[in-house]
């Protein structure tokens, strides 16, 4: 029989830069720490990931009651174009759901 073999890298068909998503309910508190990291990448990578996240109203609820919204407020005021751009994509997303209004 062939034993499992472990390893500590990703398989190759997985994109890193969307890593955030694979963490199932640990995602959105995931996120919003990364939203705080002092690496702009890792910001932008989570702006990226918890866009994506958002469109579903389930997630977008989750986001606005971890407190989301004070953490985009603060993105908003961010020096990098990316990040300020992303954020605003993050809160039209969620402003057009019923449950963002």
């Amino acid at each position: 029989m062939a034993s499992p073999r472990t390893s500590e890298q990703p398989p190759p068909h997985i994109d890193p830069t969307q890593a955030p998503v694979a963490f199932g309910s640990w995602a959105i508190p995931k996120l919003m720490l990364e939203l705080q990291d002092a690496e702009l990448f890792t910001r932008q990578r989570a702006l990226a990931a918890l866009c994506d996240l958002v469109h579903d109203h389930e997630r977008a609820y989750e986001a606005i009651l971890s407190g989301c919204m004070e953490r985009l407020k603060i993105l908003l005021q961010d020096k990098d174009d990316l990040v300020r751009v992303k954020t605003t994509e993050v809160l039209y997303v969620l402003a057009s759901h019923s449950l963002g209004r």
